[in-house]
Protein backbone atom coordinates (compact mmCIF):
# COMPACT_ATOMS: atom_id res chain seq x y z
CA UNK A 1 0.00 0.00 0.00
CA UNK A 2 2.92 2.16 0.31
CA UNK A 3 4.15 1.91 -2.92
CA UNK A 4 0.69 2.29 -4.02
CA UNK A 5 0.59 5.92 -2.41
CA UNK A 6 3.94 6.56 -3.79
CA UNK A 7 3.60 5.97 -6.88
CA UNK A 8 -0.14 7.25 -7.72
CA UNK A 9 1.51 10.60 -5.82
CA UNK A 10 3.99 10.50 -8.33
CA UNK A 11 2.18 9.61 -11.40
CA UNK A 12 -0.87 11.93 -10.14
CA UNK A 13 0.47 15.47 -8.87
CA UNK A 14 -1.27 14.48 -5.52
CA UNK A 15 -4.66 15.47 -7.55
CA UNK A 16 -7.41 14.29 -4.92
CA UNK A 17 -9.78 12.49 -6.97
CA UNK A 18 -6.93 10.31 -8.97
CA UNK A 19 -5.14 9.26 -5.95
CA UNK A 20 -8.29 7.78 -4.21
CA UNK A 21 -8.99 5.70 -7.25
CA UNK A 22 -5.34 4.62 -7.02
CA UNK A 23 -4.93 3.70 -3.78
CA UNK A 24 -8.71 2.36 -3.63
CA UNK A 25 -7.90 0.05 -6.60
CA UNK A 26 -4.30 -1.23 -4.71
CA UNK A 27 -6.15 -2.37 -1.77
CA UNK A 28 -8.72 -4.18 -4.19
CA UNK A 29 -5.74 -5.97 -5.82
CA UNK A 30 -3.98 -6.96 -2.47
CA UNK A 31 -7.07 -8.17 -1.22
CA UNK A 32 -7.58 -10.47 -4.07
CA UNK A 33 -4.53 -11.68 -4.93
CA UNK A 34 -4.34 -12.86 -0.87
CA UNK A 35 -4.78 -16.33 -2.23
CA UNK A 36 -3.69 -16.66 -5.62
CA UNK A 37 0.04 -17.24 -4.43
CA UNK A 38 1.69 -14.68 -6.44
CA UNK A 39 5.06 -12.62 -5.45
CA UNK A 40 5.55 -9.31 -4.12
CA UNK A 41 6.99 -8.35 -7.46
CA UNK A 42 3.73 -9.46 -9.76
CA UNK A 43 1.51 -8.11 -6.93
CA UNK A 44 3.21 -4.58 -7.34
CA UNK A 45 3.48 -4.96 -11.19
CA UNK A 46 -0.50 -5.36 -10.91
CA UNK A 47 -0.62 -2.25 -8.89
CA UNK A 48 1.94 -0.53 -11.22
CA UNK A 49 0.09 -1.33 -14.40
CA UNK A 50 -3.38 -0.25 -13.24
CA UNK A 51 -2.04 2.79 -11.54
CA UNK A 52 -0.22 3.74 -15.20
CA UNK A 53 -3.77 3.20 -16.86
CA UNK A 54 -5.61 5.52 -14.66
CA UNK A 55 -2.95 7.91 -14.16
CA UNK A 56 -2.36 8.24 -18.18
CA UNK A 57 1.72 8.10 -16.84
CA UNK A 58 3.20 5.67 -18.44
CA UNK A 59 6.03 5.95 -16.55
CA UNK A 60 5.54 7.47 -12.48
CA UNK A 61 9.19 7.49 -11.62
CA UNK A 62 10.46 9.24 -14.40
CA UNK A 63 12.00 12.31 -12.36
CA UNK A 64 13.04 10.20 -9.89
CA UNK A 65 15.24 8.17 -11.57
CA UNK A 66 16.76 11.06 -13.36
CA UNK A 67 17.48 12.30 -10.07
CA UNK A 68 18.41 8.86 -9.11
CA UNK A 69 21.23 8.37 -12.07
CA UNK A 70 22.80 12.17 -11.32
CA UNK A 71 23.20 11.57 -7.62
CA UNK A 72 24.57 7.96 -7.90
CA UNK A 73 26.78 9.34 -10.84
CA UNK A 74 28.11 12.24 -8.62
CA UNK A 75 28.41 9.83 -5.78
CA UNK A 76 30.48 7.31 -7.53
CA UNK A 77 33.15 10.33 -9.41
CA UNK A 78 34.16 10.54 -5.31
CA UNK A 79 34.52 6.82 -3.89
CA UNK A 80 38.31 5.88 -4.16
CA UNK A 81 38.93 4.29 -7.31
CA UNK A 82 42.28 3.00 -5.42
CA UNK A 83 40.33 0.92 -3.39
CA UNK A 84 38.22 -1.05 -5.90
CA UNK A 85 41.33 -3.12 -6.71
CA UNK A 86 40.18 -6.56 -6.30
CA UNK A 87 37.08 -8.60 -6.61
CA UNK A 88 36.28 -8.56 -3.20
CA UNK A 89 36.12 -5.07 -3.06
CA UNK A 90 33.86 -4.86 -6.01
CA UNK A 91 31.38 -7.20 -4.66
CA UNK A 92 31.09 -5.21 -2.06
CA UNK A 93 30.82 -1.79 -3.76
CA UNK A 94 27.73 -3.57 -6.17
CA UNK A 95 25.86 -4.60 -3.30
CA UNK A 96 26.24 -0.92 -1.27
CA UNK A 97 24.80 0.25 -4.34
CA UNK A 98 21.63 -1.70 -3.58
CA UNK A 99 21.16 1.03 -0.45
CA UNK A 100 19.35 2.69 -3.66
CA UNK A 101 15.80 2.24 -3.09
CA UNK A 102 12.00 3.69 -4.62
CA UNK A 103 10.74 4.04 -1.07
CA UNK A 104 13.96 6.19 0.21
CA UNK A 105 14.96 9.70 -1.38
CA UNK A 106 17.53 8.90 -3.34
CA UNK A 107 20.48 11.44 -1.88
CA UNK A 108 19.91 10.14 1.21
CA UNK A 109 20.24 6.62 0.24
CA UNK A 110 23.36 7.13 -1.23
CA UNK A 111 24.64 10.02 0.70
CA UNK A 112 26.72 8.02 3.34
CA UNK A 113 28.06 5.54 0.64
CA UNK A 114 31.67 6.90 0.03
CA UNK A 115 32.03 6.77 3.93
CA UNK A 116 30.31 3.15 4.15
CA UNK A 117 32.30 1.80 1.71
CA UNK A 118 36.06 3.23 3.15
CA UNK A 119 35.15 1.72 6.14
CA UNK A 120 33.95 -1.24 4.73
CA UNK A 121 30.25 -3.02 4.83
CA UNK A 122 29.36 -6.50 6.79
CA UNK A 123 28.11 -9.23 5.09
CA UNK A 124 25.20 -11.49 6.54
CA UNK A 125 26.51 -13.80 3.87
CA UNK A 126 29.60 -13.52 1.34
CA UNK A 127 29.94 -16.01 -1.11
CA UNK A 128 32.85 -13.78 -3.19
CA UNK A 129 35.50 -16.46 -2.91
CA UNK A 130 32.88 -18.72 -4.96
CA UNK A 131 32.69 -16.34 -7.66
CA UNK A 132 36.23 -15.45 -7.80
CA UNK A 133 37.27 -18.98 -8.08
CA UNK A 134 34.44 -19.93 -10.83
CA UNK A 135 35.92 -16.28 -13.31
CA UNK A 136 39.37 -17.84 -13.14
CA UNK A 137 37.81 -20.79 -14.90
CA UNK A 138 36.93 -18.06 -17.65
CA UNK A 139 33.47 -19.01 -18.26
CA UNK A 140 31.68 -18.64 -21.86
CA UNK A 141 28.90 -16.22 -20.61
CA UNK A 142 27.47 -14.49 -17.92
CA UNK A 143 24.38 -12.94 -17.65
CA UNK A 144 24.12 -9.47 -15.58
CA UNK A 145 20.70 -8.88 -13.92
CA UNK A 146 20.19 -4.90 -12.84
CA UNK A 147 18.00 -3.56 -10.22
CA UNK A 148 17.74 0.32 -9.43
CA UNK A 149 18.84 2.64 -12.54
CA UNK A 150 21.42 4.69 -10.34
CA UNK A 151 23.16 1.40 -8.74
CA UNK A 152 24.46 0.53 -12.08
CA UNK A 153 27.35 3.27 -11.61
CA UNK A 154 28.17 0.64 -8.67
CA UNK A 155 27.96 -2.12 -10.88
CA UNK A 156 30.56 -0.88 -13.76
CA UNK A 157 34.11 -2.12 -11.82
CA UNK A 158 32.38 -5.79 -11.22
CA UNK A 159 30.47 -5.80 -14.74
CA UNK A 160 34.26 -4.91 -15.99
CA UNK A 161 35.75 -7.41 -14.09
CA UNK A 162 33.18 -10.19 -14.87
CA UNK A 163 33.81 -8.92 -18.71
CA UNK A 164 37.52 -9.03 -18.51
CA UNK A 165 37.15 -12.86 -17.49
CA UNK A 166 34.15 -13.95 -19.85
CA UNK A 167 34.12 -14.57 -23.61
CA UNK A 168 30.62 -12.54 -23.49
CA UNK A 169 28.75 -10.97 -20.50
CA UNK A 170 25.25 -9.83 -21.22
CA UNK A 171 24.05 -6.84 -19.53
CA UNK A 172 19.84 -6.98 -18.27
CA UNK A 173 17.78 -4.52 -18.34
CA UNK A 174 13.80 -3.94 -17.67
CA UNK A 175 11.67 -4.06 -20.66
CA UNK A 176 9.91 -1.05 -19.86
CA UNK A 177 9.18 1.55 -16.70
CA UNK A 178 9.32 -0.70 -14.07
CA UNK A 179 9.53 1.38 -10.58
CA UNK A 180 13.13 3.03 -10.34
CA UNK A 181 14.74 -0.15 -12.18
CA UNK A 182 17.16 -0.06 -15.02
CA UNK A 183 16.01 0.21 -18.60
CA UNK A 184 17.32 1.03 -22.26
CA UNK A 185 16.21 4.82 -21.91
CA UNK A 186 18.51 5.73 -18.56
CA UNK A 187 21.20 3.40 -20.24
CA UNK A 188 21.12 5.73 -23.08
CA UNK A 189 20.39 9.40 -20.89
CA UNK A 190 23.38 8.41 -19.04
CA UNK A 191 25.52 7.26 -22.22
CA UNK A 192 26.49 4.14 -20.78
CA UNK A 193 25.11 1.93 -24.00
CA UNK A 194 28.81 1.83 -25.34
CA UNK A 195 29.79 0.20 -21.62
CA UNK A 196 28.00 -3.21 -22.75
CA UNK A 197 28.71 -5.25 -25.47
CA UNK A 198 25.37 -6.44 -25.35
CA UNK A 199 22.05 -5.34 -23.76
CA UNK A 200 18.82 -7.61 -23.19
CA UNK A 201 16.05 -6.60 -21.72
CA UNK A 202 13.59 -8.56 -19.46
CA UNK A 203 10.39 -8.45 -21.90
CA UNK A 204 8.42 -6.61 -19.95
CA UNK A 205 7.80 -3.27 -17.69
CA UNK A 206 7.71 -5.87 -14.20
CA UNK A 207 9.74 -5.84 -11.48
CA UNK A 208 12.28 -8.52 -10.97
CA UNK A 209 11.29 -11.25 -14.08
CA UNK A 210 7.97 -12.29 -15.33
CA UNK A 211 9.19 -15.25 -16.90
CA UNK A 212 5.62 -15.37 -18.41
CA UNK A 213 6.75 -12.50 -20.35
CA UNK A 214 10.06 -13.01 -21.02
CA UNK A 215 11.33 -12.93 -24.80
CA UNK A 216 12.39 -16.68 -26.03
CA UNK A 217 15.88 -14.79 -26.92
CA UNK A 218 15.93 -14.16 -22.82
CA UNK A 219 15.00 -17.28 -21.70
CA UNK A 220 17.33 -19.05 -24.27
CA UNK A 221 20.26 -16.94 -22.68
CA UNK A 222 19.35 -18.29 -19.22
CA UNK A 223 19.53 -21.59 -20.56
CA UNK A 224 22.96 -21.61 -21.95
CA UNK A 225 24.48 -18.93 -19.70
CA UNK A 226 27.37 -20.56 -17.31
CA UNK A 227 26.35 -17.79 -14.97
CA UNK A 228 23.89 -15.33 -13.14
CA UNK A 229 24.71 -12.30 -11.51
CA UNK A 230 21.34 -10.98 -9.76
CA UNK A 231 20.61 -7.79 -8.46
CA UNK A 232 18.41 -6.72 -5.99
CA UNK A 233 16.06 -8.04 -3.77
CA UNK A 234 12.86 -8.53 -7.00
CA UNK A 235 15.49 -9.77 -8.89
CA UNK A 236 15.85 -12.70 -6.05
CA UNK A 237 12.63 -13.10 -5.79
CA UNK A 238 11.80 -14.16 -8.81
CA UNK A 239 14.87 -15.93 -9.67
CA UNK A 240 15.71 -17.75 -6.55
CA UNK A 241 12.21 -20.19 -6.81
CA UNK A 242 13.31 -20.85 -10.32
CA UNK A 243 15.26 -24.34 -10.47
CA UNK A 244 17.54 -23.13 -13.18
CA UNK A 245 20.30 -24.38 -14.96
CA UNK A 246 22.78 -22.40 -14.37
CA UNK A 247 24.33 -21.26 -11.03
CA UNK A 248 23.39 -17.69 -9.46
CA UNK A 249 25.47 -14.82 -7.51
CA UNK A 250 22.73 -12.60 -5.77
CA UNK A 251 23.70 -9.03 -4.79
CA UNK A 252 21.03 -7.68 -2.50
CA UNK A 253 20.61 -5.29 0.80
CA UNK A 254 17.79 -6.92 2.85
CA UNK A 255 15.51 -4.30 2.89
CA UNK A 256 12.03 -5.92 4.23
CA UNK A 257 11.32 -8.09 7.47
CA UNK A 258 9.55 -10.65 5.06
CA UNK A 259 13.39 -11.18 3.28
CA UNK A 260 14.74 -10.81 6.41
CA UNK A 261 12.52 -13.56 7.91
CA UNK A 262 12.96 -15.99 4.98
CA UNK A 263 17.01 -15.89 5.11
CA UNK A 264 17.08 -15.20 9.06
CA UNK A 265 19.25 -11.89 8.12
CA UNK A 266 18.91 -9.09 9.79
CA UNK A 267 17.37 -6.08 7.91
CA UNK A 268 19.55 -3.78 6.48
CA UNK A 269 22.39 -6.32 6.00
CA UNK A 270 24.07 -7.49 3.06
CA UNK A 271 23.98 -10.44 1.22
CA UNK A 272 26.91 -12.15 -2.01
CA UNK A 273 25.04 -15.69 -2.36
CA UNK A 274 25.98 -18.45 -4.40
CA UNK A 275 23.48 -20.95 -5.01
CA UNK A 276 24.61 -24.17 -7.71
CA UNK A 277 22.60 -24.75 -10.76
CA UNK A 278 19.06 -26.81 -10.14
CA UNK A 279 18.75 -26.42 -6.57
CA UNK A 280 15.74 -25.60 -4.83
CA UNK A 281 14.92 -23.94 -1.56
CA UNK A 282 13.87 -26.41 0.48
CA UNK A 283 10.40 -24.90 1.24
CA UNK A 284 9.78 -24.21 -2.27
Amino acid sequence: MELARNASALATGNAPDILQQCVAMAGDILERSRDRGLTSPQIAHLILSEIKHLSGVPDPFQGFKETEMAHAREVFSRLDGNAVSDLRAMVALAALGNSVDFFRDPKTALSESPRQFAEGITFFKNDADRLEAFLARKPEMVLYFTDNAGEVYFDLPLFDFIKGKAEKTVLVVKGGPALNDLTREELSNANLEGRFDKVMDTGSDAPGIDWGLAPEELTDLVRSADLIISKGMANFETIFPQPLPTPVFYLFKVKCKVIQSYLDAPEGSFMAMWRDKGSLPEDA
